[in-house]
């Protein structure tokens, strides 16, 4: 599926697509999804998964976080933690750091 614009200006990508444009794989892209880490918001009436700009921006974080070195679990429960998002992420680095160090 190709990327598609909607009648608002609003962009959504086929998972193929994503997956070129990011470096990731498509199955990496449905691992992600079966682990509730990066679930499309939108879905076609066939199923196929339509990624927005939303989860575009939450694909770079995990991106982001997994250069780092931090497990897909830890960057589960950093992106979860809505509420306190820096403090649990300062707190996973510094003790990614502390590791490093030692």
């Amino acid at each position: 599926m190709r990327n598609v614009t909607d009648a608002n200006g609003v962009r959504r990508w086929g998972v193929g697509e994503l997956a070129r444009a990011t470096g990731l794989t498509v199955r990496a892209l449905h691992h992600y999804d079966q682990i509730g880490l990066l679930t499309p918001r939108e879905r076609t009436p066939s199923g196929h998964r339509r990624y927005t700009e939303h989860d575009l921006r939450r694909l770079y974080r995990i991106r982001a976080l997994t250069a780092l070195g931090l497990s897909l679990d830890e960057i589960s429960s950093v992106l979860a933690d809505q509420s306190d998002d820096l403090t649990a992420l300062h707190t996973l680095l510094t003790t990614q750091l502390r590791g490093l160090n030692e």
